[in-house]
């Protein structure tokens, strides 16, 4: 099963780590690693490592990255 089969907000909490998906712009740009700022109702806030740009994401454009 692939990482980026999140659903649902709740699996996410502020201060986690996530990588973004490749299709994403950003991530082609170099922004592939992230911290959730903020979960929404719907979406993820994060704060790109490289750009510091804060974005938000649907949960499915987001991998968990363990430990």
């Amino acid at each position: 099963m692939s990482a980026y089969y999140h659903t649902d907000v709740s699996e996410f909490r502020t201060g986690m780590r996530v990588e973004l998906h490749p299709s994403h712009d950003a991530w082609m740009r170099g922004d592939r690693y992230a911290t959730v700022t903020r979960v929404g109702n719907s979406v993820v806030f994060v704060r790109s490592d490289k750009s510091g740009r804060v974005r938000w994401f649907h949960p499915q454009s987001l991998a968990i990255l363990e430990g």
